[in-house]
């Protein structure tokens, strides 16, 4: 099968990685090189860097709206285009230009948690259960038809990063089924109602002390590595890579260090004790580390 695969970031790469080895990929599409790191050096994307490894053309395009870029990419003659974390929009003259149009890869369980950051946002609302969806794309944000869906139990203690790493292989497994058997697959209308997971912003990863112990738990372990979340201590904002908790009742003031050694913080319901933080220019510490040297505490 001739394919066209879509996205941009780490995510996508084991998806490419295995499509390379069973079908034959025309083409490539990501996103165009983006200014990163200190010195805000352009840097090509993780799929880019793959693609050129793997030897298939790469394509670049700031927009699929123009007429040149839909004529160039039906050109090509697939027979169905993959997207898995692209991060452009997709216009009706895309999503029907290929014989099976476009598939969509995406993470969560549909229709919850459609948009931009589905595992956040599973992650954030404590959800025992995830999902991986292959889906037909429509005009629609993640509304599409789902051709196979793979349920998976959630740890209550999954990170982002761990989720993301176990979906991202998951993904690519599963879209061999679908490729294989196409033809014979009966997609399944998603219900109009539904929830979304926006794009994520800095202030989500804001720590209210007001809220119990748990949800402060889940930003820490949804948020890293962007946005990150950080609590103030005498004005230094300092970042919470990991820490534990302890939901048990107290009397104290939300916010307050019961326990200067330890960092331990009084919530809404129970105690945030962070574990591993790093402060503005320097390396993730212990709190062992980071209280011992902090004379403010």
């Amino acid at each position: 099968m001739k394919i066209i695969f879509m996205g941009t970031p780490d995510f996508a790469v084991p998806t490419l990685e295995v499509l390379s080895k069973h079908h034959e990929v025309i083409a490539v599409y990501t996103q165009a090189q983006k200014p990163a790191g200190r010195g805000h050096k352009e840097t090509l994307s993780p799929i880019h860097i793959l693609a050129n490894n793997l030897n298939i053309p790469v394509y670049t395009p700031k927009t699929l709206r123009r007429v040149e870029s839909q004529t160039e990419f039906a050109a090509l003659g697939a027979d169905v285009a993959v997207v898995i974390a692209y991060g452009l929009i997709l216009p009706k003259e895309i999503l029907t230009a290929c014989k099976y149009g476009c598939i969509n890869i995406h993470p969560s369980l549909l229709p919850f948690y459609r948009g931009a950051a589905p595992m956040q946002k599973t992650i954030l609302s404590g959800e025992k259960e995830t999902a991986m969806c292959i889906m037909q794309m429509d005009e629609g944000v993640d509304t599409g038809d789902v051709l196979l869906m793979q349920k998976m139990q959630l740890d209550d203690q999954i990170t982002y990063l761990e989720l993301s790493k176990e979906m991202s292989h998951l993904g690519a497994t599963i879209l061999l089924k679908v490729l294989d058997n196409i033809d014979n697959i009966i997609p399944q209308k998603q219900p109009k109602e539904g929830s979304y997971a926006n794009k994520l912003t800095k202030e989500d990863g804001e720590l209210n002390w007001q809220e119990s112990c748990e949800v402060l738990h889940r930003k820490v372990r949804a948020l890293n590595p962007w946005p990150g979340t950080s609590l103030n201590i005498n004005g230094e904002r300092i970042k919470v890579l990991e820490a534990k908790i302890d939901n048990i009742e107290h009397q104290y003031k939300p916010g307050t260090i019961v326990d200067s050694k330890q960092l331990i913080i009084a919530c809404g319901k129970g105690f945030f004790i962070p574990t591993i933080v790093q402060r503005p220019g320097k390396k993730p510490m212990q709190v062992s580390e980071f209280t011992k040297g902090y004379i403010y505490l």
